[in-house]
């Protein structure tokens, strides 16, 4: 547009230029040719005001826009600077995380190791357990063994059952053979005699020592003994005794009023010495 302009203004001076010329033997000539001339320069003039004020109207266009361009220059400066900041905070943010996830690392390796001496020992405790169960008085063992392996046993883990559930059962394990160790029953089950004979017995138990029963025909009976090389099942023959095993029996069945009997049994297994309670 600048060009076009310039172009219209050496138009101009040139007209201008003929147009001042002196009269001489042109004069008529240029006489005659000062209207058309004055027609075009007028023409120019017109279009040199078009052209200037297209070309500041472009301007104030260009200015505008150059505005809105330097606006939103000084928008997303704004912008990168948060954006910078924020970029600082996540990368102290992500710092923080990493020193959490260091220390989490450190714990969870304390525990695993913790974890691992609690397995050892609750392994020990749990092989203890059951041979105590499986050398004492033949009552509920496989129940009592279950049990005890519920809290104790690695296949938990498999199962789903967390550390708070295998204590559980250990507490549970716990409580119960505290129960059977301060408690005293009777109750009824088929005896296997040396006969091959199975009959109904009323059963006795004292604590987690003492066992025996009498057959409800009153012809047989038998006592729990402990030994060192295992436990069995001492058949009692002599009236003596037998008369014994039938009291304790009736007194823990409530027929007979609590006083203290002799049964024939071995408690202490470490010299095999013969108690009666």
């Amino acid at each position: 547009m600048r060009r076009r302009i310039v172009q219209i203004i050496l138009i101009l001076v040139t007209c201008v230029g003929v147009v001042a010329l002196p009269h001489g033997a042109a004069g008529a000539e240029s006489a005659s040719g000062a209207t058309p001339l004055m027609g075009t320069l007028q023409e120019l003039v017109r279009q040199l005001r078009e052209l200037r004020r297209a070309y500041y109207t472009q301007k104030a266009r260009d200015e505008a826009e150059m505005d809105e361009a330097r606006r939103d220059r000084d928008l997303l400066q704004s912008q990168v600077e948060a954006l910078r900041e924020q970029e600082a905070s996540l990368d102290a943010e992500l710092a923080a995380y990493g020193a959490q996830i260091e220390d989490l690392e450190s714990q969870l390796a304390r525990k695993a190791a913790v974890r691992a001496v609690v397995e050892r020992e609750l392994a020990a405790f749990g092989s203890a357990q059951v041979r105590q169960i499986e050398a004492g008085i033949p009552y509920k063992q496989e129940e009592r063994i279950a049990r005890l392996r519920a809290g104790t046993s690695d296949a938990n883990e498999a199962a789903g059952l967390s550390a708070g559930g295998r204590l559980e059962h250990l507490w549970s394990y716990a409580q119960e053979e505290l129960r059977l160790a301060g408690s005293s029953e009777t109750y009824s089950e088929r005896a296997g005699l040396e006969s091959g004979a199975a009959p109904y017995a009323r059963y006795f138990r004292v604590g987690q020592l003492v066992l025996g029963y009498v057959t409800e025909d009153g012809e047989e009976g038998a006592v729990w003994l402990d030994g060192p090389q295992g436990g069995r099942w001492q058949a009692i023959s002599d009236p003596k005794q037998f008369g014994p095993l039938r009291d304790a029996a009736e007194i823990l069945d409530r027929r007979q009023a609590p006083r203290f009997v002799s049964l024939p049994i071995v408690l202490d297994t470490s010299d095999a010495s013969e108690k009666s309670p």
